[in-house]
């Protein structure tokens, strides 16, 4: 008989949810953000973060006061980093799901246990022979009562049972005091018939065993003394790794070989062309690759975006260490984690549809193509410091200089991490301390050039503002206005003149109509111009920004001969651009006020940015928007616009603002006047941006789309204006174009679409039945065509896909209770390979997984599987047939000589 599919990482989310929530009536609760709201905890460690409120008794429990859930996490940093062993071991991430079920005074260790014991032997079948169990037991405390339900509840042999101490079997309290108890844990053995860990504990630390599930009770308190008390109400909160218990089900080695993390390690090999099993440092940073792009994909999809502060340094140091190692390892020469990201959104994106918003493969794309602009520079300049260090006597360990580590971070772009981690593989180590120096004086630097309550972080800025005083702007009252150079600065240095075609410089004006990126609005653009001269003079002006209190223009020449200080120029604001950003603007006002209207006030801005083009308005709630709830929003929008109420602009103290109902712009900072922008009664807002001078001059508003960004934090996509009539038309078109398609009046087109969605699953279904026949009938014809002595078959099968090899396979093994088989096809310019060995070949050493990974390396890909089935795949189709060959030569001779 075909050997029973394993289950899946999916399956077994599924089945455990459905477990404790169908049938024990625990809440199904969604997956927190890897952005924990706790501000002292950078990222998502463990799957009852989210509890620890209800757990130190700050939040009130759900009903029923029981909850289950699959949690993303992350580990990258500080003591439970797992960083450094990502890709080495079996089964070490920076991100992983952990399944757990809580209780919140409800029950306890009675059911705890025997559910769990529950699920994993009869929900994933798996065998108690393979399992062990261990309690807490010290000089001073044991828990007897798990033992004892171990023992005589759910049936455990005492010779099964371990004992240990706090180290392994205590959890808590998450802070200097609070909720802690013991803990029970689970344990895989994959070699249950070898010595037991009861005579030698050292044993459970080698990867023979794995920890499966760990079920903590909170059954104590402790206070500052460190005295512990039993709590009125115990609580239970479980943890079980996702990838560790799927590897467990699957029973493969290593947790990049399940179908959860296998995709990505093979998408990683085909994007920078390296043979997955060719080389084990190969494997490693293969790895390190689809685990670091499956981090930096949730990362993102939460709100984290990379930077050099906080939870985006991490990001970006995870994301720089997963290019670094395509680079240097693989010698991949173009970006390609963001082909991984979008491989990773393909397969959780059904789970996670936060990882299907638009944009981040292309954001992970930008980012590569930075760091890949210095990371060869950043590398010689390291070796150079290298170079130049004494060569280190046996035992001991240089470090790289801090100035030197500070440098390729704040040059170079290399998170000191990503410096430790180079330096570590030429046997050297970093000076933290001195690196941790450098950054505090670089920091201080930036506080010292504060002036007044403008900060100003570049000294060259500081200097000119010393020197030339504020830009003041005049944007509000026109779009063009005479103005004199103050400043013009080329490469970071301040010039005195400028010229040439295509050179790019900033330059600063006594007052400009320019307004500068502030509030989410995106800064004007332009041209500066002048008349006098041979050739006269036109400057583009690509961007406008603030720093501190100077308005900065960076420039490009168009045409002219030079540009001096000193001199007046025209400045004219793009008068088209300026009017679709105030109309995009207002709009974002009328969506605040319209959410409130529609969801309540306890909804709250979180971010914006506006542009010519379009306008996103993030948002706090806690759910997703019903269609009936956008349509109301854009509705009211959509009526206050034709009501076509004028602009009122007050300027007054912020207090006496906030006081008559102004609302406060998300992360904006006032002085002590502010400026209170009005229609009427629809919106009242301090904003110092540009807007319509009338409601009616938006015309239109439309929501594009709405979704989530991180924990409790939504986003709306809108467009106004001239950008909402093309995205009407847009959607037009394109109903009119499947009416047209499916012949039918457009009012008609989805319910034709309906009736198209049946047919095709009834023809998917007819398929399946003809392609089972035909599989029947093509096994019955290869059948024939078996080899005796011993029953082998190896065959290229031509034009088959993944799938109908494998079911051609099965119908093979069924014919043949002795047989060890391997079927080849070409399929969509690849490789496909399936083997198959019946028990008496397993036993012999003649396992499929190993000779299908031969065959795929052959065709440059991999793959593997069980001993009885295994199926891989390569990237070159054209050499499918003679690896068939190759293998069968091979096996035969394995044969002659006794075994494989």
């Amino acid at each position: 008989m075909p050997t029973p599919p394993a289950l899946g990482g999916a399956e077994i989310r599924r089945k455990f949810l459905d477990f404790f929530c169908d049938k024990y009536g625990h809440r199904r609760a969604a997956s927190a953000s890897l952005t924990p709201s706790n501000p002292t905890v950078l990222l998502t460690p463990a799957g009852m973060l989210p509890f620890v409120p209800i757990f130190l008794g700050i939040e009130p429990p759900p009903a029923p006061p029981r909850a289950a859930s699959s949690q993303k996490c992350a580990r990258v940093s500080g003591k439970a980093s797992d960083l450094e062993n990502v890709g080495r071991t079996p089964h070490h991430h920076t991100f992983f799901e952990m399944l757990g079920n809580f209780s919140f005074g409800d029950y306890f260790k009675a059911q705890a246990i025997p559910w769990a014991w529950e699920f994993i032997t009869q929900e994933l079948g798996l065998s108690p022979h393979h399992l062990w169990v261990s309690v807490l037991k010290t000089e001073r405390q044991f828990d007897e009562e798990a033992f004892t339900i171990w023992r005589d509840q759910v049936g455990v042999p005492e010779s099964r049972i371990l004992f240990l101490g706090e180290k392994d079997n205590f959890w808590g309290p998450p802070g200097p005091t609070g909720p802690c108890g013991p803990c029970s844990e689970i344990h895989y053995d994959r070699h249950p018939d070898g010595p037991s860990p009861k005579d030698d504990l050292a044993l459970l630390d080698t990867d023979r065993f794995t920890e499966i599930w760990n079920l903590v009770f909170m059954e104590l308190f402790q206070d500052a003394a460190g005295t512990r008390t039993p709590l009125e109400k115990k609580n239970i909160d479980t943890g079980m790794g996702l990838e560790r218990i799927t590897m467990v089900c699957q029973g493969v080695a290593n947790t990049f070989e399940t179908d959860l993390l296998r995709p990505l390690v093979e998408r990683a090999a085909q994007e920078t062309g390296a043979t997955l099993g060719a080389d084990p440092e190969t494997d490693v940073a293969l790895r390190i690759i689809a685990d670091h792009a499956r981090f930096t994909a949730f990362a993102l999809a939460d709100g984290i975006t990379p930077s050099n502060e906080g939870r985006g340094y991490v990001a970006r140091m995870i994301l720089r260490r997963a290019m670094r190692f395509a680079r240097q390892r693989l010698g991949a020469q173009e970006p390609v984690i963001w082909r991984v990201i979008s491989a990773v959104a393909s397969l959780y994106g059904e789970t996670y549809p936060e990882l299907k918003k638009p944009g981040l493969a292309q954001q992970v794309q930008e980012e590569e193509k930075r760091f890949l602009a210095t990371l060869d520079r950043g590398a010689a300049f390291l070796d150079e410091i290298i170079a130049r260090l004494p060569r280190p006597k046996a035992g001991e360990q240089l470090l790289i200089p801090g100035e030197s580590v500070f440098k390729l971070y704040d040059t170079y772009g290399f998170p000191k991490e990503l410096t430790a981690d180079i330096a570590a593989e030429k046997g050297f180590g970093i000076d933290e301390a001195g690196f941790d120096a450098a950054m505090d004086a670089q920091r201080d630097a930036a506080r010292k050039a504060r002036k007044g309550e403008a900060i100003v972080a570049d000294q060259l800025f500081a200097t000119l503002l010393d020197a030339i005083g504020p830009t003041r702007f005049v944007g509000y009252e026109t779009l063009s206005a005479p103005a004199i150079v103050k400043a013009l600065i080329v490469d970071g240095q301040s010039v005195d003149s400028v010229g040439g075609v295509n050179q790019p410089f900033s330059l600063i004006l006594d007052q400009t109509p320019f307004y500068a990126e502030s509030g989410g609005q995106v800064g004007d653009h332009g041209t500066l111009s002048r008349e006098e001269g041979p050739h006269g003079l036109t400057v583009v002006v690509r961007d406008t920004v603030k720093v501190g209190e100077l308005i900065v223009h960076h420039c490009l020449f168009d045409n002219g001969d030079v540009l001096r200080v000193g001199e007046p120029v025209s400045a004219q604001v793009e008068p088209d651009a300026r009017q679709q950003t105030a109309i995009h603007h207002t709009a974002t006002h009328l969506l605040n006020a319209a959410l409130r209207q529609v969801l309540g006030e306890g909804v709250s801005q979180a971010g914006s940015r506006v542009a010519p083009d379009g306008a996103r308005f993030d948002f706090t709630f806690s759910r997703g928007l019903t269609s009936d709830e956008l349509n109301r929003t854009e509705s009211l929008m959509n009526f206050w616009i034709r009501e076509n109420i004028p602009r009122a602009i007050d300027v007054m103290d912020v207090a006496a603002a906030k006081a008559s109902g102004a609302v406060a712009a998300f992360d904006e900072k006032y002085g002590d006047t502010v400026r209170v922008l009005s229609y009427g009664p629809r919106s009242r807002e301090l904003c110092g941006g540009t807007h319509v001078s009338a409601l009616g001059e938006i015309a239109l508003v439309k929501i594009l789309s709405e979704g989530a960004i991180a924990a409790g934090v939504r986003r709306i996509e809108l467009a106004a204006g001239e950008t909402a009539y093309k995205a009407f038309k847009l959607t037009e078109s394109a109903l009119l174009k499947t009416a047209e398609l499916l012949k039918s009046p457009p009012q008609e087109a989805p319910q034709r679409v309906e009736r198209l969605q049946e047919s095709v699953k009834t023809l998917e279904k007819r398929l399946k039945t003809f392609e089972a026949a035909q599989a029947e009938q093509f096994a019955e014809t290869l059948a024939r065509e078996v080899e005796a002595a011993p029953p082998r078959l190896f065959r290229f099968v031509g034009d088959l896909d993944a799938d109908g090899l494998r079911l051609l396979a099965e119908r093979l093994l069924t014919h043949h209770g002795s047989l060890f088989a391997l079927l080849a096809s070409a399929w969509d310019g690849r490789a496909q390979f399936v083997c198959v060995a019946s028990e008496d070949y397993v036993q012999k050493g003649f396992k499929a997984g190993d000779w299908v990974k031969k065959a795929a390396a052959m065709a440059e890909g991999g793959g593997g599987g069980k001993p009885g089935f295994a199926q891989a795949g390569g990237k070159r189709a054209d050499l499918a047939e003679s690896a068939v060959a190759a293998i069968r030569t091979a096996f035969l001779k394995a044969w002659e000589e006794g075994g494989a």
